[in-house]
């Protein structure tokens, strides 16, 4: 693993949403944070701030039967961290397999904004129909 601060910041982030850890996210995400979720469906849109972003998080694993994640890598630039990891999962008869890019702006050493784009957006939008 790179050992550079915004590598740091996007394993920790990633590692406390994925524990329901609220009070890491807390330290290490802006409280005025964007997250925006890509595609056409129910889920997708802008969550601004903290709270409405940890909401949103935690509705997507109570939403489905099966819903699992794995990070796979970390790019890093000046400003910006981009997550890639795969994700499947189980709705209602439904199966999601694919890969995501989290693209995190980090501002002040905090994670200020954050774009989910899926590589298959059709599947995605189709999974949480």
């Amino acid at each position: 693993m790179i050992d550079h601060p915004h590598a740091k910041l996007a394993r920790t982030v990633w590692e406390a949403a994925a524990h329901g850890d609220s009070e890491t996210l807390a330290r290490c995400c802006a409280e005025d944070m964007v997250w925006h979720a890509s595609g056409r469906g129910l889920r997708s849109g802008a969550y601004r701030g903290l709270a409405e972003t940890l909401d949103y998080l935690s509705a997507i694993g109570g939403a489905a039967e099966d819903f699992q994640s794995r990070f796979e890598d970390v790019l890093i630039g000046e400003d910006r961290v981009a997550v890639l990891f795969h994700v499947s999962g189980r709705r209602n008869g439904r199966v999601l397999d694919t890969d995501f890019i989290l693209l995190f702006r980090v501002s002040a050493g905090k994670i200020a904004e954050v774009w989910a784009v899926p590589r298959d957006q059709h599947a995605v939008d189709e999974f949480w129909a």
